[in-house]
């Protein structure tokens, strides 16, 4: 999943705020950020991180939008505090406040103007999620704390290109303690470019191990600050030559930079999100290293293709590839293939909401688990089937492939992405009928690859698998105070003792128990002023889902042959 912040300060517009003219030999107007963090304090796991800002030649209005700071995520149980802010321009002090919530917005009391110097205190410390969300808020592991830039330093209301340069002073916390992020090691200075930069990439600060211990292997890294319960290096050594493979596949001269943060997630273990150059990635109850290799390659995957066509495109081919990729590359297995495969197919033809528009799924896409699934799984289908019609038409000479270098090429020469540039694409290649199933996923109609699209070795299948089912309204589970209503008399619910009107609290994103057909929910039921745990499986009616297995008929090596190749 790539980072959420566009849903978070970009939902805002940003007001421009033309720098002052700059005198020849002053160099590019810059802003830079002095942090301290205080150590973490192994009792309570909390700290506090002062920022000092002084952002050049600002011009505010009285009244406009000063600075934005995100302070938490969807799904958390409350914001991240800010204290002690404080502001002067020219004229002097600058009073600041902001409406409590999940971003806070300082407007400015009067006109300002000239260079403007920021100081606040952010609380350091792991909030509790109440529902699934990003994985991207503050957090403390062991003794550090991580977050992405949009939680961690405020953006002040800027559109014109700024150089910024970060300095950490870490004199406060243990030996050892190192500033690492998207952008490097240590000091931070970046050339005149969008003042938001800092906002996309992930921090790490604080006693942390490397992968490798020092240095990069082809320009790979990764960096975690606690014990995941496994180590990690066995997976980081393969996403750093998946890395390396994915380079080259995607057309570039030299490996570009990559780091892997990892860092523990009580509520979606095994998620993450995509940020500049890098990949926040979790682990928690039930992750090792083999099952994060399918997000790894998903992630990855966004270093390239990722773009704003929409999420059917951004999250449905990081699905197609993230284990095409790595199996192209021998570094999964065929059954390794499959199981990836299967287990999106299974979410897909097996969801209650699977005929859900597009424009639906991504207006409610925080609000249910079974339509924020959707652009990824059906988005997947909906790759492979055209990769198979591609195919097809050009009697094995093209693939999908070919698109998305094209798109890919058409970002690095900034030229449009549009849903028209694409459709001719579609056009192009296949005719009128690719349009029509292009229209068909987006309008919520099912998707079915042929038998043979995933690869000639494999055929398509069916088989009865149980939907995905809490047992009770879906509604039940939203909301900070969470009670069970239209509990299901028949449901596996019901069975396990769950009783209409229980008050009940849960600690695990649902996106992979709906995946994992075996996987079991455990609720925190109160009841009678008693607090219980009941655990079921939430599934329900058994239906026919579409499935892949091995083509006994298929030639032996048939898929072998064609690793490396389009698919």
């Amino acid at each position: 999943m790539r980072s959420i912040h566009l849903a978070i300060l970009a939902a805002a517009a940003v007001v421009a705020a033309p720098l002052a003219a700059q005198s020849p030999d002053a160099g590019p107007p810059t802003m830079t950020l002095d942090v301290t963090p205080t150590a973490i304090d192994p009792a309570t796991q909390t700290g506090a991180m002062t920022v000092e800002m002084t952002i050049p030649a600002m011009r505010v209005r009285k009244g406009e939008v000063m600075l934005r700071l995100g302070l938490g995520m969807p799904g958390q149980a409350r914001p991240h505090r800010v204290t002690a802010i404080t502001a002067t321009d020219s004229r002097g002090p600058i009073a600041l406040e902001a409406a409590p919530g999940m971003v806070a917005e300082w407007h400015a009391p009067r006109d300002v103007e000239g260079d403007v110097h920021v100081r606040y205190t952010l609380a350091l410390e792991s909030i509790p999620m109440l529902q699934g969300g990003p994985p991207t808020a503050v957090r403390v592991d062991g003794r550090a704390f991580s977050g992405i830039g949009e939680v961690l330093f405020a953006q002040p209301s800027l559109e014109t290109p700024i150089a910024i340069k970060v300095d950490w002073h870490l004199e406060g916390m243990p030996n050892g303690a190192e500033a690492i992020s998207s952008f490097g090691d240590g000091a931070i200075d970046l050339p005149v470019g969008a003042p938001d930069r800092l906002g996309n990439a992930v921090y790490m600060v604080g006693p942390v191990w490397r992968e490798p211990e020092q240095g990069t292997i082809d320009n790979f890294s990764a960096v975690w600050a606690d014990d995941p319960g496994f180590d990690p290096r066995a997976i980081m050594r393969w996403t750093a030559k998946l890395h390396s493979w994915m380079s080259d596949f995607f057309g570039d001269e030299t490996a570009p930079p990559y780091r892997v943060f990892m860092r523990f997630n009580p509520m979606n273990a095994g998620g993450g999100a995509a940020l500049y150059h890098s990949f926040l990635v979790t682990y928690g109850k039930g992750v090792t290293g083999e099952t994060l290799k399918s997000i790894l390659g998903h992630e990855m995957t966004h270093t390239w293709t990722a773009n704003d066509l929409g999420k059917w495109y951004d999250e449905g081919d990081a699905v197609y590839y993230q284990a095409l990729l790595p199996w192209r590359a021998g570094l999964m297995s065929d059954e390794e293939y499959l199981a990836d495969i299967n287990q999106t197919a299974s979410r897909y033809y097996t969801g209650l909401l699977r005929n859900t528009t597009e424009e639906e799924a991504v207006r409610r896409f925080w609000e249910d688990t079974r339509v924020r699934v959707l652009p990824y799984d059906r988005g997947a289908m909906y790759f492979a089937k055209l990769n198979g019609m591609i195919r097809r038409a050009s009697g094995g000479k093209r693939s999908v492939d070919d698109l998305v270098f094209e798109m890919i090429d058409r970002a690095k020469k900034r030229l449009p992405i549009t849903d028209a540039v694409w459709l001719d694409m579609l056009r192009r290649e296949v005719g009128e009928k690719a349009v029509e199933m292009h229209r068909t996923m987006l309008s919520g109609g099912l998707i079915v690859p042929e038998s043979d699209d995933f690869g000639p070795c494999f055929r398509r299948t069916t088989k009865m698998i149980r939907r995905f089912d809490v047992g009770f309204d879906f509604a039940s589970l939203i909301g900070a105070d969470k009670v069970v209503r239209g509990l299901k008399p028949e449901s596996e619910a019901a069975k396990a003792g769950v009783r209409e009107g229980d008050h009940f609290t849960y600690g695990v994103a649902l996106d992979a128990v709906q995946a994992e057909v075996n996987r079991t929910f455990t609720i925190q039921v109160t009841r009678d002023g008693q607090t219980f745990p009941i655990t079921y499986l939430p599934r329900g009616e058994a239906v026919e889902a579409y499935q892949w297995e091995v083509d006994p008929a298929a030639p032996a090596g048939a898929c072998h042959s064609q690793q490396g190749a389009a698919l």
